[in-house]
């Protein structure tokens, strides 16, 4: 190989450095390489040996070392040169220039460590001889001495195999369980790769090579130092033999009228496996009949042909001629080796319009006048090449109008509802609702007969996710909606007028203060939603169904304020007394705003289920103690023949909803009174007949004792020395003898009242407490303590006790 000698490898100076340019520095060549030449580069490529050369040719990289291929080199050596260097009138004397010889010493012009790699070319699809002048690995025998040469010889071993064909080594392919062959095979025979005719440029493999001793089956040293690996390079050169496809299913292009559109890939898209884009041409065969094609750069000029780059760099441009009709242009595709393919391109024109983005209406706050008019209420874009968008009023508002800077006007763009600088003020409080036409247009479309309607938001605090139980009415109160920032506004009673009942229900109220009977309400007050005279009464059909999604629409009225249409969304839900706890003082598991319980009073009829619920427990208030004889509508409940009032004070219970609590009243039913009254009478009276059944029962069954039991149970007023009393308490000795005293003794036949009246004789327990125990047992007897007889204790026998 050649290597040149840059100024990197050898540089002198002198210590002139005020003309540098006028000092030349010459080397002179005294010893000449042994293993190699020194020659100069001359402008033809060819060099031309040399014994003297000046510092600026080795600037210019012109001297060059010459490697001649001598056998006693062999793997690595060293050469030099000796010169002297001269800018009279200073000298240098013998230097000497070492050179490195090594197959190691890969430079840029030699990339291998062997003799030769050069690679191959190859046809598409071909077959190419891979030989000594390809592959040469026999400078690896220089790395051993010559003597033992002879006994080795070099081995490759593909480690990598190609990815678009295959290496033939004799009549078999290489594969990865037999992939080596030898430096004897390549030189006499050589190996062939053959391409698999895929679409590919290029292709390459990967091997080994080593010095394997002959005789001994191939197989790489276990030292990496001994094995060069490099990989062989393959060029493929394509043929063009695919014609080129087209890849857009109906080419076609969407343009606005008068609009200038790129055709880009997406809309027309040919592909050549064999050509790259910049080979691939259009050619329109007809243009199009409502504009023409023209390339960047040149927007005015009509071409007829361009290729598949240029439409990837978008540079293919479609002029409309202003137009509403669509159009086509008929053209060829080709490669320059295979037959054109013709096809349509179809142009389809769309008109300008004007679209409306946020058409959502204006909203006006109740007991406010002015709200601001901006894009979030209004806005529309176009498709067109003008964007300016105006609005023109044609039909102004019927209770205000809308200012501009607080001027009224009739005319505003889009850029006025971006800077908020637009209003609507409504002039007259008679209607809750406004609303006004205009067109929006631009320079070259339109949009006529637009409505924006303006409504008017009640001033009023509604309950979200209420949950009311469905059969039993439930009181409205100021936790269902509260208006009393709207009556401090208008210093008035808010005024309710329901235009639309619930589905499942409606609203009631008592038809006059003293009737009991409930119609639906027309209309109500703020100061009766307070005092809880209005209720909430739900009848849906619940079969099948766990809630019903319900609303009652009203319009909200008051003095010195515009009315509002406001509408009211709860939940029906399944009436579940269970599921409801009793509660004294609510625990809220949230904190609602405002701070307003829920509260459900009720006789005998279930509680609204909010969507949130407190845990909590209930006694009666002293004021519900005092008047628990009396309903919540002031009515008296009927007593029982006992003078005790039968109906309960009403049950408390305190629920909230999800974010406002609400408090909430259930009506008596109108069967509650007569049944609280009627069952609690049957219920005692049935009590009163099984006692005394029970009574006269057990009355009866005593005497029947008593009587059967008379001739032997009369032991106390026998003496105590008597026989008879001796053998009476000897008549066993295991059970002892037990006489029962009844609690009315009053009757004469009495045994037990006999017995105490037999005998005078003193008892050793006569003492005050007994006198007062038979004094109890006496019930009121007209005899006086001191007359009261007192039987004889008899004495205890042997295994007897007393009880």
């Amino acid at each position: 190989s050649s290597r040149p000698i840059t100024n990197e490898d050898l540089q002198a100076v002198t210590n002139d450095v005020a003309n540098p340019s006028n000092r030349t520095i010459t080397f002179n060549v005294v010893r000449h390489p042994k293993l190699g030449r020194l020659a100069r580069k001359q402008s033809d490529n060819s060099t031309v040996d040399i014994s003297t050369f000046t510092q600026d040719m080795v600037d210019r990289k012109e001297v060059i070392y010459i490697q001649t291929p001598i056998e006693l080199v062999g793997w690595e050596a060293v050469d030099s040169i000796t010169f002297s260097v001269m800018s009279p009138p200073a000298s240098i004397d013998s230097q000497t220039f070492k050179i490195d010889i090594s197959y190691e010493n890969k430079g840029p012009e030699h990339n291998t460590v062997l003799i030769k790699n050069t690679g191959a070319e190859v046809t598409e699809g071909e077959s190419v001889v891979i030989d000594e002048y390809k592959l040469d690995a026999s400078n690896l025998m220089s790395k051993l001495p010559t003597p033992e040469r002879g006994s080795y010889e070099v081995w490759f071993q593909v480690t990598d195999l190609p990815q678009h064909g295959v290496i033939v080594v004799g009549e078999r392919n290489l594969t990865q369980e037999k992939p080596n062959f030898s430096q004897f095979i390549v030189t006499k025979y050589g190996i062939v790769y053959s391409h698999d005719n895929s679409e590919t440029t290029h292709d390459s493999f990967v091997f080994g090579a080593w010095l394997n001793p002959k005789g001994r089956t191939a197989q790489q040293p276990q030292d990496e130092k001994d094995v060069v690996v490099e990989r062989f390079n393959i060029t493929v050169r394509p043929v063009n033999d695919q014609p080129p496809v087209l890849k857009t299913k109906t080419p076609g292009l969407k343009v606005v009228q008068g609009d200038r559109v790129a055709i880009g890939p997406e809309d027309l898209r040919v592909e050549d496996l064999d050509d790259p884009p910049e080979d691939i041409t259009f050619s329109v065969i007809s243009k199009p009949s409502n504009g023409y094609l023209a390339l960047r750069g040149g927007l005015n000029e009509s071409v007829v042909a361009f290729t598949q780059a240029q439409i990837n760099n978008r540079s293919v441009y479609f002029i409309h001629d202003g137009s509403s009709a669509s159009g086509v242009f008929y053209f060829s595709v080709t490669d320059g080796h295979h037959k054109p393919v013709y096809k349509l391109f179809n142009i389809d024109v769309s008109e300008i319009t004007i679209t409306l983005l946020n058409y959502t209406g204006l909203s006006l706050q109740q007991g406010k006048t002015v709200a601001a008019l901006t894009q979030d209420n209004l806005a529309a874009e176009t498709n067109g090449k003008s964007v300016s968008i105006h609005y023109m009023i044609t039909k102004p508002p019927s209770f205000g109008k809308i200012l501009k800077e607080n001027q009224e006007v009739t005319h505003f763009t889009q850029e006025d509802l971006l800077a908020g600088s637009l209003a609507y003020h409504m002039t007259s409080l008679s209607s809750a609702e406004d609303s006004f036409e205009f067109t929006a247009f631009t320079l070259e479309a339109n949009l006529t007969g637009q409505l924006l309607n303006i409504t008017v938001r009640p001033l009023i605090q509604v309950a979200q996710g209420l949950k009311i139980p469905n059969g039993i009415p439930v009181r409205l109160n100021t936790s269902f909606f509260n208006v009393s920032e709207l009556a401090a506004i208008s210093v008035s009673d808010p005024v309710f007028e329901i235009m639309s009942h619930p589905k499942f229900g409606k609203v009631v109220q008592r038809s006059s203060k003293r009737s009991r009977k409930f119609v639906p309400a027309a209309s109500f007050t703020f100061q009766e939603v307070m005092q809880e005279k209005i209720a909430l009464e739900l009848n849906g059909n619940m079969t099948g169904v766990e809630e019903l999604n319900d609303s009652l629409v009203f319009v909200l009225k008051a003095d010195n304020v515009q009315p509002a249409k406001g509408e009211f969304y709860f939940t029906v839900v399944p009436y579940n007394p269970v599921a409801i706890p009793s509660t004294k003082s609510p625990v809220p598991t949230t904190s609602p705003i405002p701070q307003t319980p829920v509260r459900i009073f009720r006789n005998g009829t279930a509680s609204p289920v909010p969507s949130t619920v407190f845990h909590s427990t209930h006694q009666p208030s002293k004021n519900q103690q005092k008047f628990k004889g009396r309903n919540r509508w002031g009515n008296s409940n009927r007593t029982s023949f006992f003078s005790t009032t039968l109906g309960k004070p009403p049950r408390t219970e305190e629920f909230p909803f999800r974010n406002t609590p609400v408090r909430v009243e259930s009506y008596p039913q109108k069967t509650s009174n007569p049944l609280l009254i009627i069952l609690p009478l049957l219920a005692l009276l049935l009590l009163i007949i099984i006692f005394v059944v029970v009574v006269v029962y057990f009355r009866h069954h005593r005497q029947r004792k008593q009587n059967t039991s008379s001739p032997q149970e009369n032991p106390f007023s026998v003496p105590p020395n008597s026989e008879s009393h001796s053998s009476l308490t000897q008549r066993s000795t295991t059970i002892p003898t037990v006489t029962v005293t009844p609690l009315n003794p009053t009757y004469s036949a009495s045994p037990v009242l006999g017995r105490f009246l037999a005998s005078n004789q003193a008892s050793p327990y006569d003492t005050a407490d007994s006198n007062v125990l038979v004094s109890s047992w006496s019930n009121g007897s007209l005899e006086p303590t001191s007359q009261i007889i007192h039987a004889v204790t008899p004495t205890l026998q042997r295994n007897q006790y007393w009880v």
